[in-house]
Parts: structure tokens; sequence; C-alpha cells
């Protein structure tokens, strides 16, 4: 992908003599997205004429409240909960206490004000009740065979928390350089031609998590949201919901930006070939300008158990329903015995055959051979841990390598509600925008087929 400008191919990175007109911070070529960046603020420039292309970068950034200093009148009635153990920050408003962390499930909550100004740009208000929220939970457990009990308890479902999570909502137009060879059959010709072409279009309110506590696969799982329902964000609307600190800034995140926008242009790229055509050797090259991002809350339902040593997640969109997560599959009964039995009974066995081996062994040694006490004892210690060492290691790694196995089956065996795939490229198609494709698709060669099918030969014409 090329950002705004032409790229200086893939050499290292260096730096422009000229600053950022923002910032006034050093401006960077970027051989990874091959444009002039500033990371200070984000912002791009063109390659060729250092002009503006657009930014990463917030319009407005959320300043950090020094100690001692008031904070805003907006943000008064705005509260801080700081997890102790994950890290997490949450807001809310005074009227709404949390009383465990909703992302690690710890209770040290610490309460304190605001430490950064808090100013989404737009909010999209939550439309899925906890109720409904809870239902979906229901249904999601009565499609899974084998859940422990924990997770239709009580105490796992009050887990289940309201919380706006940040997303950067990335907007830009963009230029997708098409090039492939196509094959079109007609009887017993073959025709090829040498396919070029470049498609303008623009996407927008592409959204990527500002959060790492919701990760990007999570998020994409359970889009789209309805942008029409966005709104201006007022403190209100945090009542009886939390709202999570954005912890990762779009302008560190431009590979993650890159990558999106990259298959959405080869989508697109796709969906421009002919249906006629057999399509070859293809590739695709996405440019964007114009980039602009927006700071929105979304709405999700979010749960997160800790189980065996692993975290499950359970994630519903507030304005659609749209669910996504993961259960742990119980053992069975004995398994679960052999589970709990499965750190000493290796040991143990082991050790009964080595005790098993050995004995006639010592007995050998002392009827043949007139051996001093000390040696004979050292003797018998040698050959007893050679033999249990050995029978360790082997019963060990039977025992894991069937446990392995199953353990990779599980994993290949998906629920329908798990991670869905990214919601297509024609989402964030701004249909009233201007779509254009310029073509250069070129006649290549004719073949012509001799003989029969077993055994055909082609002519070059």
């Amino acid at each position: 992908m090329i950002l705004g400008g032409t790229g200086f191919g893939n050499g290292i990175s260096g730096t422009i003599s000229k600053k950022c007109t923002g910032c006034a911070g050093n401006l960077t070529y970027d051989a990874v997205i091959g444009s002039i960046v500033c990371h200070v603020c984000g912002r791009i420039y063109d390659t060729d004429s250092l002009t503006e292309r657009g930014s990463f970068a917030l319009k407005f950034r959320e300043k950090e409240y020094l100690d001692g200093e008031d904070i805003d009148e907006e943000d008064l009635d705005k509260v801080e909960y700081a997890c102790d153990s994950c890290g997490a920050q949450i807001i809310t408003d005074k009227m709404t206490t949390a009383t465990f962390c909703a992302f690690c499930g710890s209770p040290t909550l610490i309460s304190r004000r605001l430490t950064r100004q808090f100013k989404p740009d737009m909010i999209i208000p939550f439309s899925v009740s906890k109720e409904k929220a809870l239902s979906l939970y229901d249904e999601m457990l009565s499609s899974a065979k084998k859940v422990p009990r924990d997770f239709r308890s009580a105490k796992v479902r009050e887990r289940i928390k309201g919380i706006y999570m940040p997303v950067w909502l990335v907007t830009a137009d963009c230029m997708t350089d098409i090039s492939a060879s196509g094959l079109r059959r007609e009887g017993n010709m073959r025709y090829s031609y040498d396919l070029s072409r470049a498609i303008t279009y623009s996407l927008a309110d592409v959204p990527f998590s500002g959060s790492g506590k919701l990760s990007q696969r999570l998020l994409e799982a359970v889009e789209p949201f309805d942008m029409n329902g966005a709104v201006e964000f007022k403190t209100s609307m945090l009542q009886g919901f939390y709202a999570h600190k954005y912890d990762k800034l779009p302008e560190r995140m431009i590979d993650r930006i890159e990558e999106r926008f990259d298959i959405y242009g080869k989508e697109c790229g796709k969906m421009s070939f002919d249906k006629r055509y057999e399509i070859r050797s293809d590739s695709y090259i996405t440019a964007l300008t114009g980039v602009s991002v927006k700071y929105c809350l979304v709405p999700v339902w979010f749960m997160c158990y800790e189980y065996e040593g692993l975290y499950y997640h359970f994630v519903v969109n507030g304005q659609t329903g749209e669910v996504c997560g993961r259960l742990p599959e119980r053992e069975s009964f004995i398994g679960r015995i052999i589970e709990k039995a499965g750190k000493y009974s290796t040991a143990l066995i082991s050790a009964i055959v080595a005790l098993a081996l050995s004995l006639p062994v010592m007995f050998l040694i002392k009827n043949l051979y007139e051996v001093e006490p000390e040696a004979y004892l050292m003797f018998i210690a040698i050959v007893f841990s050679a033999i249990f060492g050995l029978s360790f290691v082997m019963l060990y790694r039977f025992i894991y390598k069937i446990r392995f196995r199953k353990q990779l089956e599980k994993e290949d065996q998906r629920s329908p509600y798990e991670l869905d795939k990214r919601p297509p490229a024609d989402q964030y198609f701004v249909y009233d925008g201007k779509i254009d494709m310029e073509s250069h698709d070129r006649f290549g060669s004719a073949v012509m087929a001799m003989g029969d099918k077993e055994d055909r030969q082609y002519k070059f014409l």
C-alpha cells in the first residue's frame, strides 16, 4: 500500500529536513507505507510536493491533567476507576459504581478523579438491553454440549457489563491499481489478456480498536455498527454504563490500518473483473489520500471469565445484537480424575516401574558379586534413578502427546458464536461518492486446441 504519494522504494526510512507544519516534529519517510509521515502528530505529506494529504491524528487530543490542575467543568461529574491487576481504566458518571474489573474480574479497583480529558467526537448509544444480552448468552450456552457449571452460575452472569469501547473511525479516498492475467475460453480457442485497471473509491468510518482490552479481531467479529445512529457525546449517556479509555493512538497503528485497507482494496479489485475471465497471477496496490480519523465510543456488552488459567470472552454488539465468544469444554468424569491426578500419576507409575525393574538387578548383583554395603547402596540408587528417569520421560511424552492431540481437535471445532470474518468492503463504501474504474486491458494471445480432449495440444496463432 502507498499512502498519499509516490513511493521511494524499499530503502531504509530517513528523516526529511523540513518540519511538520502542525507540530514542528521531524518528518520521516516511512518505507512501509511509502509516504512522508510525522509520527508525532500523524500527518501525512506528499512525497514530491510535501503538501498535506491527510492525517492519522485526531483533530482534538485529550490532554493529561497535571497534579493540582483544575479539571474541565464537563469532566467534574465523571469518575475514573483503575484496576490494580490488569491496568484497565474505565470512566463512568458519579452515580454509577464499579465493584470489579470487567476485563479481568479483579475486585481491586481504585477510584480517582480523571487523569486525562474525556472528549470523544461521537457515541453510539446502547440499543440492546442487559436482559437481551443475557438471553443471547443463554443461547450460546445451550448450543454448547459440555460447558463447566461455573459458566451457568449467577456469579458469572453478573459479570456482564455494558461498556463503551473506544474506536478510531478511519475515512480515506482510495485508488487501487490492479494487474492480472486473464484467460477466456470459447470452444477450442483460448484467449489471453493482460488486465490493467485503476479503481477510485472512498471508504468511510472503518473502525479500529483503540483499546488493548478489545482486540481488533473481537471488534471485527461484532461489526458493523450503524453510524447513522451515532450522536454527539454527552455525559448523561454514561449513566449505568462504563467507558474505557483509549490506550493506543491511531498514528501508532498505521500497519494495522494499512493491512485492512489493503484487504479491502483487493476485494474491490476482484469485484472489477468480468466473470468470463479466469484470473491468474493478480496483484493489487492501494493508495490512500485524504485520510481522516474520528474518535467514537461504540456500545458492547462485555464479559470476561477466567477458567483453569485461560480467559474466555463473550461480546455482544450493544447496537445490533451481533454475538461472538468462546466457551470451554468440560472434561468427562474420568477425564477430570485423570486431569487432577495427572501431576502425580506419571511420577508414581514411573517409580513403580523403576522399583520392579531394579529389584531383580540388585538381587543378581548381591548374589554374584561381593560388594561393600556403601557401594551397593550407591549402585542401587544409580540404577533406580536411571530406570525411573527413563520410564518417567517415556510415560510423560506418551500421555501428553495424547492430551495435546485432543486439545488440537477441540481447537478445530468451531462454535457458531466464534469470531466471524471482518465485514466486507461494501459495508464501508461511500456510495454517494465517486466510484470510477479506468481500464487498460489488452489482448495478449490466442491459442487453438488441436486433437482430442485426452491428448489436446495448443497452437499459438
